[in-house]
């Protein structure tokens, strides 16, 4: 009888056994199928050190060409006009300007029209910058930073570079990211102060210096001509919303202006930008608000504990609205919100409403999270702002090659989301998402209000004003 027990302990240890190796494996393979599918690798870069300039040229082209046919976001016609215009550049004997060529691989990249695929605007090092800073408003471009050589351009609505017409200097600038039209727009006040970007298109006439005329808001022009100076290595260029705060940004307050509201106040939710993650009580309101700039642990401050905290205090005080604002927020990594986003209608007291701030800044991750809180929060959620800066369906989930004399990022793209219709294609569509569904109809606001120049220099923020009374509107 003991012998017969024993015997069978054995066998049921071996099946059990047998059953975790099998699953072990089969574990195994699907990681490594979801590493295969989606090149989680980094694209390998074996070239001799070139002889010539033009050696230099083709090797970086090769590069860039193996790195944009890892891109899956290209369709077939964007795909061979893509091909035949690296080709020809291939296939010449001529060596452009090194900002000619970045100017032409980016344009390349933008064929695609999705917003991830991309080349980046600038290089680890040396790039050539203008000593402004300019965001993007409904009336137009304004520079909000300048150094203080040039502070007398502070709130001038650029009028034209080097005599050329800004309508046009747009035109060309919105050639060399894909996406939306508004969040190429975004885009275009960030590469505008690019002086290798503005010489590779044309614009400027010399490598290293601009004319810019502004207008002030006094009506008064004034021009200068701005001289270019190289980026240092690792820093990198914000996007325009930063500039909406004239608090210090880091790195760059040694010698530099900010415009401040002729009103001289500055609404609360265009302070502590150096804060990535905030949570704080409306004055006068039942309503909360949670800012977002970021889905990602960001200089050291880290999403999950504050989302839990977030959670914590809203469960113990449920108001009568939160005020979830992802106005400038490029995304992150949209698993970190899937919980938070689905916890929010219950967190809300009887009758309460989420109000969702976007812009054409809420982008990758942040579009997700939008979608996550729509769809939980069904019609207990209203959008406020302008539409977010992709559509409900992209590819994103890529890798980044640089290439090997240029230095120059190229980002590639892998895997689509879809988050209106079934995403079915296991090849194509990201594997994630079947752990984190999400179906929406649309993401455009509710409610649009535009970001105006004149609000902000009359010290207001409207789409948040917007929200605060609907949060009113609902308390009562």
């Amino acid at each position: 009888m003991k012998k017969s027990t024993a015997h069978h302990v054995r066998r049921l240890a071996i099946i059990v056994g047998a059953g975790l190796l099998a699953v072990i494996v089969l574990l195994g393979g699907v990681i490594l199928a979801f590493i295969l599918n989606f090149h989680l690798f980094p694209l390998r870069e074996n070239y001799p050190a070139p002889g010539s300039a033009l050696e230099a040229q083709r090797q970086d082209l090769d590069y860039f060409a193996r790195a944009m046919a890892l891109d899956r976001s290209f369709s077939p016609t964007a795909r061979a006009a893509a091909e035949r215009r690296v080709q020809a550049l291939a296939s010449s004997t001529s060596v452009p300007p090194p900002a000619k060529l970045h100017v032409a691989l980016m344009q390349v990249m933008a064929l695609a029209d999705n917003g991830h695929t991309r080349m980046q605007p600038v290089a680890d090092e040396g790039t050539l910058v203008v000593p402004l800073r300019v965001t993007h408003f409904a009336e137009g471009f304004f520079v909000m930073r300048a150094q203080a050589s040039y502070r007398d351009m502070l709130g001038g609505q650029v009028e034209s570079i080097d005599g050329v017409p800004f309508d046009r200097i747009l035109a060309q600038l919105e050639t060399l990211r894909g996406g939306k039209e508004g969040f190429r727009r975004e885009n275009a006040a960030m590469f505008m102060v690019v002086q290798d970007l503005l010489y590779g298109l044309g614009i400027a006439a010399d490598p290293r210096s601009s004319v810019w005329t502004v207008r002030l808001p006094d009506g008064h022009l004034v021009t200068h001509t701005l001289m270019a100076t190289p980026m240092p290595k690792g820093e990198a260029l914000s996007y325009g919303i930063r500039w909406l705060s004239p608090e210090p940004s880091r790195g760059m307050e040694a010698d530099w202006i900010a415009y401040r509201p002729a009103s001289g106040a500055v609404p609360q939710t265009w302070r502590d930008f150096d804060n990535h993650f905030r949570f704080f009580p409306v004055p006068g309101s039942c309503a909360q608000m949670v800012r977002l700039q970021d889905i990602a642990d960001t200089d050291g401050q880290k999403l999950s504990p504050f989302l839990a905290e977030t959670e914590s205090a809203l469960h113990a005080r449920p108001p009568c609205a939160i005020i979830v604002d992802l106005r400038g927020d490029t995304g992150g990594d949209y698993t970190k919100a899937w919980h938070f986003s689905h916890a929010l209608p219950g967190l809300l007291a009887p009758g309460g409403h989420i109000l969702v701030l976007t812009d054409s800044h809420t982008f990758s991750a942040a579009i997700t999270m939008t979608a996550f809180i729509k769809d939980a929060g069904g019609d207990k959620v209203t959008i406020i702002g302008e539409p977010i800066g992709d559509r409900l369906a992209f590819f994103s989930e890529g890798g980044s090659a640089c290439l090997p004399n240029s230095k120059v990022c190229v980002n590639y793209q892998v895997a689509r989301h879809d988050y209106a219709r079934p995403c079915t294609d296991w090849r194509q569509c990201f594997w994630i998402n079947w752990f984190y569904p999400v179906r929406v109809k649309t993401l455009q606001p509710d409610i649009f209000v535009s970001l105006r120049f004149a609000d902000w220099n009359a010290g207001h923020d409207a789409a948040y004003e917007q929200a605060l009374a609907l949060a009113g509107t609902r308390q009562s």
